[in-house]
């Protein structure tokens, strides 16, 4: 829906209003909505580096995952999964369906293991979850034999032990428990590990035992005491443990050969240890289902075994629903493959959200002020804990949170869950300093350091990155007009007895009632102003130095800390720059500021806070016109980058590519401005940046063109190609804008939106994966596989109409 100038006044006008009416005291829903909020969230996979792991989003708490192995000969056990890992021979992996308040279904097709794995998560609103693993053999293993470790760990304080008697071997038939107490998930709980239905088949040996603790035909279990930042290598530990197990029998390959493998990589508990950390572990042949299922014991709701189907199918209807509700699908996409494409996409989006908690490494000391940042040697140190609820680009590669990742992320979370996504939004602003920074990369604490290389942990203060995050308020912004108009008036809301609310349903709570929106957004504002002052003054660009004189004097900008090579402040990492100077001006950034301004100023006007508001239009309004004046080369028809020649006189540095087309994807040309018809047939040129499935990084007649690391010099990436897609809907159906420019902005929408959508779902078909990048010769996916962050924008490009009329 593109929102009009009069509505954009209407909204703001009544959300003004709203502030106004609730500013003079506290309204209950408030605390009401935060109770709630917390207890749907509180349980997740939120450990998403894992194929399957589940914690809270509590500090130092209990932290679960599963790890499994093929038995039937030695060599799988090196293959074991845990951590998802592109090395894994996958045919893809990933949740089909998926609500972050209830649950879903998740299917690991395993090659090496000869199995489709299933987990199906539910959960409870009164603190209860449970986990239902299922394994099929692929066609013609019928037989196939599977190892499952099952481990929970506590961190902080608390217990954690074994429930019922004690086996001397640690070895048991049928349901196995532990019970526990921690006072930050509830107090007293236990956690139950079934046998499952009859029908599973448990691997009996066919040869002696070497060992009565090796019998694979039972559950084994050991515990043992590690430090609360150890709890995540549970992986390493478990092969410690197993590779001192064999140790005692046989240390010749020969002789370990001959054991069979169900047997050799049995667990033994062989000190009888009591401690934080538990395994689990049960050996099945064929097809198997078993549960994991943990309950509060002063819950009134537990789960049962016999509860877990019925809680599945409401999960997933109810995202079905849901979906029906708020992704209607549009021409040619709206066929039922493509609505389970749609589907798998957002889940997997979803599915992927995390919780960290842990210090990050900080080097606030290092001197910006060189032309060049290749020679600055960051020295980090420790800055926290933080913690932190976040979307991830990537579960196998990037299990992490991207600052420059997350508004991508959040726009079709925003569509589905409102709450859900300005949750995450809270989280993020409160990673803002007192300075104003946040960290482009949140790498919190040592199990997200695991998956990053030295080199690149330590972040600088003084280093930004694009904040999409404030894209995420336009969007919202348009949810609230268009809410606005549904609802109705005020007057609607202008009440206090919490028997008004109905929390039933969370997802829709702040648009619902705008002044929890109000609330919100008041809550931010002082956060958000600080991050908003934090880049003008830090990513500030020389004027005066090199007499330039544009309309404003202040309004130009340089990203800080980028080297010869690469520019990772602006996201788009190699994309071909000016040489490093202090003279040079980037277009995008001042593009991105523009964004900022103009979110800044509108939640300001929603705030009613009236000077705030005059002052961030003024700002905008001086940003829009220095982009025409310092950008703009009528030699090139683009908007390029600037830098000085060898006496320092202005010198446009311009390949043709994203970075060029920034002020039109933020849609700060005017839209009556001459210049939109020379981009959009830049644009559209095929020897340019056109191509049948997706925009091209870099023009194809730039030099630069697919050369040296080539990560940002061509290939299509799908963040881009969204707000490509979004300004030729907006210039598409201005009523200022040129005729000719109009009727070529239509054209290429319509064809953009079906090259892009029909590539990436080809290349799922094909490869089972979603990827970082696709080729631009030939639209094969590349990079990272399993690239379900910004990629999943798909969807919301399927959303939207087919045409413009």
């Amino acid at each position: 829906m593109r929102v009009s100038g009069l509505q954009w006044l209407a909204v703001l006008i009544w959300f003004s209003g709203i502030c106004f009416a609730f500013s003079s005291s506290e309204d209950p829903i408030d605390a009401l909505y935060e109770s709630a909020s917390k207890d749907s969230l509180l349980w997740g996979p939120y450990r998403s580096n894992l194929y399957v792991g589940v914690r809270p989003r509590v500090p130092r708490s209990l932290l679960s995952g599963l790890m499994w192995f093929n038995v039937d000969s030695h060599a799988p056990i090196r293959k074991i999964k845990h951590f998802c890992d592109q090395g894994d021979d996958l045919a893809g992996f990933g949740w089909l369906k998926y609500d972050p308040r209830q649950g879903g279904i998740q299917r690991i097709e395993d090659n090496e293991s000869h199995i489709t794995l299933t987990s199906e998560f539910v959960k409870t609103k009164d603190g209860n979850w449970a986990l239902r693993i299922k394994g099929t053999p692929f066609k013609g293993f019928d037989k196939v034999k599977t190892s499952l470790v099952f481990y929970t760990g506590l961190e902080g304080e608390g217990l954690l032990a074994h429930a019922g008697l004690k086996d001397e071997l640690s070895l048991y038939n049928g349901n196995f428990k532990l019970t526990g107490y921690a006072e930050t998930i509830g107090g007293p709980f236990n956690v139950q590990i079934t046998d499952g239905p009859s029908s599973n088949k448990h691997v009996r040996s066919k040869t002696k035992l070497l060992h009565p603790a090796f019998d694979p035909s039972k559950t084994h279990h050991l515990s043992l005491q590690v430090p609360d930042d150890n709890i995540w290598k549970a992986k390493d530990i478990y092969l410690t443990l197993l590779q001192e197990s064999i140790g005692e029998f046989a240390t010749d390959p020969k002789d370990l050969a001959r054991i069979p493998p169900e047997q050799l990589f049995s667990l033994r508990n062989t000190q009888n240890f009591e401690g934080n950390l538990h395994f689990v572990q049960k050996i099945y042949e064929g097809a198997f289902e078993f549960d994991i299922i943990f309950n509060l014991e002063e819950s009134l709701n537990k789960i049962k075994e016999e509860d877990i189907a019925d809680l599945v199918k409401s999960s997933v209807d109810s995202f079905d629903d849901k979906f029906a509700q708020k992704f209607q699908l549009q021409a040619p996409f709206n066929t039922v493959n493509h609505t389970i494409f749609a589907k798998e996409f957002l889940s997997q989006l979803m599915g992927g959200v995390s919780y960290f908690y842990g210090d990050h490494l900080v080097d606030s000391e290092a001197d910006l002020d060189e032309e060049s940042f290749d020679n600055v040697k960051l020295v980090g140190k420790p800055d926290g804990p933080h913690e932190l609820f976040t979307a991830v680009p990537s579960r196998p590669f990037f299990p992490r949170g991207f600052y420059w990742d997350e508004g991508f992320h959040l726009l079709p979370i925003l569509e589905y869950d409102t709450d859900f996504a300005l949750e995450i939004l809270k989280s993020w602003f409160s990673q803002i300093d007192e300075d104003g920074w946040i960290a482009r990369e949140q790498i919190l604490g040592p199990e997200a350091r695991s998956k990053v290389p030295e080199e690149f942990q330590v972040q600088n203060a003084n280093i930004a990155n694009p904040p999409t995050l404030m894209l995420v308020f336009t969007k919202l912004l348009e949810m609230a007009s268009k809410n606005q108009e549904a609802v109705g008036s005020i007057g609607t809301y202008n009440t206090k007895s919490l028997d008004d609310y109905d929390l039933t349903d969370l997802g829709d709570v702040h648009l619902k009632y705008p002044h929890l929106l109000a609330s919100y957004a008041e809550n931010i504002y002082p956060d958000l102003q600080r991050h908003y002052e934090w880049f003008r003054r830090t990513q500030r660009g020389e004027l005066r130095e090199f007499d330039r004189t544009p309309h404003s004097m202040t309004e130009a900008y340089r990203w800080k800390g980028r080297t010869r090579k690469l520019c990772l402040p602006s996201g788009i990492d190699d994309y071909p720059r000016a040489e490093a100077d202090i003279a040079e001006l980037n277009v995008d950034l001042i593009s991105w500021i523009g964004v900022m301004t103009r979110s800044m100023k509108s939640i300001a006007t929603l705030l009613g806070k009236k000077e705030d508001a005059i002052k961030y239009s003024s700002i905008f309004s001086d940003i829009t016109q220095n982009i025409e004046d310092l950008h703009w080369s009528e030699k090139d028809q683009n908007y390029c980058d600037l830098s000085v020649d060898d006496k320092d006189e202005d010198l446009f540095v311009c390949h043709t590519g994203y970075v060029t087309l920034f002020p039109f994807l933020h849609k700060l040309i005017p839209e009556d401005s001459g210049h939109l018809l020379p981009l959009l047939k830049i644009l559209t040129d095929p020897e340019q940046l056109w191509t049948d499935f997706g925009i091209r990084s870099l023009s194809k007649q730039d030099e630069f063109f697919h050369t040296e690391e080539d990560y940002w010099r061509g290939s299509i990436w799908i963040n881009l190609n969204y707000l490509v897609l979004e300004s030729l809907q907006h210039y598409g159906t201005a009523e200022r804008v040129n005729p000719q420019a109009k009727s070529l902005a239509k054209k290429a929408y319509r064809e953009l939106r079906e090259n892009v959508v029909n590539n990436v779902y080809r290349e799922y078909t094909r490869t089972g994966y979603a990827w970082e990048q696709y080729d631009e010769a030939t639209g094969e996916g590349k990079r990272t596989k399993h690239f379900l962050g910004w990629t999943s924008l798909v969807v919301l490009m399927m959303k939207m109409p087919q045409t413009l009329e």
